[in-house]
């Protein structure tokens, strides 16, 4: 198969997306679903950014949107719906995709695993980029949107009640009402933690009331369940460890210790067995000196190492 019917395709299925979304009825299963296909390459979140971008800017669809929430549409007319969209996306995408590419709306910035970057925005905002993170940042003088594709990131925002500041994850919007906050998004969790001011967590479905987060407020979201909870500011600063180079674990188990070494480095541990899984750990480490902490794991905790290839096995 040539490469063209190849990106063809994957342009319908990414219309196909868009226009699955932005009917009634979208729900968190959906958005796994989505995320699930967005992940699979990297030309199926190009073709999908892209034809959203180009949804946004048109806006050609929007009168068969409220025939949508009147009634049911008939199985003919839902593929007709569905093939106009496909249709009109690729049509826009073809004949402005040159001037798109050349001009894009964002621009995006990535950190490799066990890297870092700090973005300074034009109105004064800085985003603190984490360990394999990805981040698009709209473009433009009055633009404040941002979306966080992937990772982690720490948000210390200039407040403008005239332009609220937003950042997009997935199926969810996070908006700034003069703060600073994290947000932490996973394969299948998104966690959002408020050190400082509030802000506004809501669901683009419209499916849940808007949430206002406020200092210490950490909430945890996942495709079933959303928990919020209050953590103290001292906590939530050391989960802020990173941005210094080093993991502050504070009675944690060994398999979420190894969980957060391993967002930070190529070589990998391996925890053998529950029981040591299951080992208490509480310490200041630095992220990208594994060797140190299984040191210490072997010579205070009494734990087994042992070499597997690159990675390194922890026993007890």
């Amino acid at each position: 198969m040539s490469a063209q019917p190849q990106q063809g395709e994957i342009n319908a299925q990414a219309a196909a997306w868009i226009e699955r979304r932005d009917r009634d009825g979208w729900n968190d299963a959906d958005q796994a679903e989505l995320e699930a296909w967005l992940a699979q390459a990297p030309a199926h979140r190009a073709a999908f950014w892209r034809l959203e971008a180009a949804w946004a800017d048109t806006n050609r669809l929007t009168a068969f949107r409220p025939a949508l929430r009147r009634e049911p549409w008939p199985a003919f007319s839902r593929l007709v719906f569905k093939s106009v969209a496909a249709l009109a996306l690729l049509a826009i995408c073809g004949a402005a995709t040159a001037t798109y590419v050349l001009t894009p709306d964002w621009k995006t910035y990535s950190t490799t695993i066990g890297g870092r970057e700090i973005l300074t925005l034009g109105d004064g905002t800085r985003i603190e980029l984490n360990t394999d993170s990805v981040v698009r940042v709209a473009q433009g003088t009055h633009a404040r949107k941002v979306w966080l594709d992937k990772g982690e990131a720490y948000f210390d925002v200039t407040h403008d009640a005239a332009r609220p500041f937003a950042v997009t994850v997935g199926n969810r919007r996070i908006t700034d009402l003069g703060t600073k906050f994290l947000v932490r998004r996973d394969a299948d969790r998104l966690k959002v933690a408020v050190l400082d001011g509030r802000v506004q967590l809501e669901d683009k479905s419209g499916n849940t009331k808007p949430a206002v987060l406020t200092r210490g407020d950490v909430i945890v979201a996942t495709a079933g369940k959303i928990t919020r909870s209050r953590t103290p500011t001292k906590e939530l600063e050391s989960d802020l460890g990173w941005r210094n180079g080093v993991l502050v674990f504070d009675n944690r188990t060994l398999a979420d210790v190894a969980a957060e070494f391993n967002r930070y480095n190529t070589r990998k541990l391996i925890v053998a067995d529950e029981t040591a899984a299951q080992t208490r750990i509480a310490g200041t480490f630095r992220a990208d000196n594994l060797d140190a902490f299984v040191s210490t794991a072997h010579r205070v905790l009494g734990l087994k190492v042992e070499k597997q290839g690159n990675d390194i096995a922890i026993s007890h």
